[in-house]
């Protein structure tokens, strides 16, 4: 085997493994639902539970939403560079002319 086609073949590999990665780690993040459904009996004896809602709010002086949409254009442009990359490389010979 060429040595070009082997290295173009582990970048295939290399970036299958980044997308099954990807979708993978939410994956684990989701909860089970393994355990057995809850008990529905009533009991007429009981009380119903009066919950009260406590609003929480952010402390003076964090992030505000101009620092997250910074955030979240900087990740964008990212990966819209690493894909452009990705695909430059991918469309050209695979040799990089230098000077």
């Amino acid at each position: 085997m060429q040595p070009h086609r082997l290295i173009r073949a582990a970048r295939a590999v290399a970036a299958a493994a980044c997308i099954l990665l990807a979708l993978a780690a939410p994956a684990g993040a989701m909860p089970a639902d393994n355990g057995p459904p809850p008990s529905t009996t009533h009991n007429p004896g009981a009380k119903p539970t009066i919950v009260r809602e406590t609003v929480v709010r952010p402390a003076n002086g964090g992030p505000t939403t101009l620092a997250f949409v910074v955030i979240g254009a900087g990740a964008a442009a990212a990966l819209l560079g690493a894909g452009y990359l990705g695909a430059r490389i991918a469309t050209r010979g695979g040799r990089l002319h230098v000077g």
